[in-house]
């Protein structure tokens, strides 16, 4: 392994911050620090990208009832008696 392949991250915590003392006394507990921050960041990263795609997911479905004509309400309940064409269900089920 060469020194160039290995990276040191310097933090700083503010410990008169509840979030950065919570977050130091919990890095400082573990034996692992790097695995144990490695994990929690691609965790993180993995719900924020299932997040984004969930959004635009709902964006795509809202611009496809909107161009059908179709209204729901919060609910989800449609305040128009349309059917839902098999289509839409196809977009579902090719996800």
């Amino acid at each position: 392994m060469f020194l160039d392949e290995i990276k040191r991250l310097n933090l700083s915590f503010n410990l008169q911050r509840e979030n950065d003392r919570n977050v130091y006394n919990i890095i400082k507990s573990k034996r692992q620090k790097t695995a144990y921050i490695i994990k929690a960041v691609l965790a993180y990263e993995g719900v924020t990208q299932e997040e984004k795609e969930l959004k635009r997911i709902k964006r795509a479905l809202r611009e496809v009832l909107q161009d059908m004509n179709l209204m729901v309400d919060k609910d989800c309940n449609f305040t128009e008696e349309t059917q839902i064409p098999d289509e839409v269900f196809q977009i579902f089920d090719s996800i």
